[in-house]
């Protein structure tokens, strides 16, 4: 076996341990994650060439071959798969065990990732009541649209759009999102049937990423009964917050989340003339595990968690987000 228990080696001299130096298992270790040696070069602030190394000091100590070096691809050997998760368990152990000598307390900054616009539009006109409410916590929000990576980065926190699916991490659902067409009152006094809007200036949002499966206008005029609708946006933005401005000053009928609106519609600076929205992602709090239960995190959970509770009994949230 490549690895003996912790009795076996307890029973022997140190000497035959066979303990590699921690430089060459921390390489491994990064790796193996990011099956890349630039991106775990990356991580540990060292070259490519310095993680190969290491790499390949481990090798000899050990006397296998942990890697097939592929032309454009990183794969573990089977030995190197089986040595994997005894590695990997150990940093996360040593990560922990650090983190538990920590004093465990509310006072300091949080440090939260999120996108743009719902930073922007849902989370900042919030925070307020959470500084009332923890005077002692400083909370620091970097908006990007972009996954944070904990291991390289301070984030504590992610405020992530998707599925849900972050392996590995501590996951708690917040909101799903709808989409739905908003507009000016005065542009929706315009509008009296959706057929109407093949008229309008339309205003579209596709984000980075943007995909065919994503919500568009031709899905929306799908859904309302205006199927091959010829459907050609005036106007398309990569910036939400844009289309929402755009939208406010009367320049046409955006296509929008209508998270992302919320701010906008129960200012009355937007309204929604229609009813039928398509669905989309959800909003999910997101952190490592050995992150959870921090105090910090801890009582911004449970503070988002209600004010997503609040936001669903609004007006805004019965109309279009009850289940």
């Amino acid at each position: 076996m490549l690895l003996l228990s912790l009795n076996e080696i307890e029973g022997r001299p140190r000497s035959m341990a066979r303990i590699p130096s921690l430089k060459s298992i921390q390489a491994f270790e990064a790796a193996c994650r990011h099956l890349s040696f630039k991106d775990a070069a990356d991580e540990l602030c060292v070259t490519p060439t310095a993680v190969s190394h290491q790499i390949k000091s481990l090798e000899e100590q050990l006397g296998v071959s942990l890697f097939h070096r592929l032309t454009r691809a990183l794969k573990l050997t089977e030995e190197g798969a089986n040595y994997a998760p005894y590695i990997i368990a150990a940093f996360k152990s040593i990560e922990a065990g650090s983190l538990a000598l920590e004093e465990d307390v509310l006072g300091g900054t949080l440090t939260i990732s999120t996108t743009g616009s719902f930073a922007a539009n849902w989370l900042s006109p919030r925070l307020r009541s959470f500084y009332e409410e923890y005077p002692e916590i400083s909370v620091r929000v970097l908006s990007s649209d972009q996954l944070v990576d904990f291991k390289s980065s301070n984030v504590d926190v992610a405020i992530r759009y998707g599925f849900g699916d972050y392996p590995e991490s501590n996951v708690v659902w917040v909101l799903n999102d709808r989409v739905a067409p908003v507009c000016s009152i005065e542009k929706a006094r315009e509008l009296t049937s959706p057929s109407d809007l093949l008229e309008a200036k339309l205003i579209e949002y596709q984000w980075s990423g943007y995909s065919e499966a994503d919500p568009s206008w031709e899905r929306w005029m799908d859904v309302v009964g205006l199927k091959d609708s010829n459907v050609e946006p005036y106007v398309t933005y990569s910036e939400e917050h844009i289309c929402l401005l755009t939208a406010s000053d009367g320049h046409g009928v955006a296509l929008v989340s209508l998270l992302a609106a919320a701010r906008f519609l129960e200012k009355e600076m937007l309204v929604a003339p229609f009813d039928t929205s398509l669905e989309n992602k959800s909003y999910y709090l997101v952190c490592p595990e050995t992150y959870a239960n921090r105090a910090r995190v801890r009582v911004f959970r449970e503070w988002l968690l209600d004010q997503a509770d609040e936001f669903r009994d609004s007006a805004v949230g019965q109309r279009f987000f009850e289940d």
